[in-house]
């Protein structure tokens, strides 16, 4: 995993696959992640942390327009 990394406070999981979080952000908008995104120092993982902050891969949260 790369060191560069993008954080977002008070996310909330609304649904996990195998593969994704669906998440909703602050402002209400819901997106899709991909587990193999999520860093090390997230405190979302799966749908049992129903909320916290996510630590995604900046590459990714750039890609995306976080």
């Amino acid at each position: 995993m790369s060191d560069a990394t993008e954080s977002f406070d008070v996310i909330k999981v609304v649904k996990e696959t195998d593969r994704a979080l669906l998440v909703r952000l602050e402002d209400g908008e819901e997106k899709w992640v991909p587990k193999s995104v999520i860093h090390d120092d997230s405190e979302v993982f799966n749908a049992s942390t129903q909320e916290g902050k996510l630590v995604l891969e900046a590459w990714f949260a750039e890609k995306e327009g976080w």
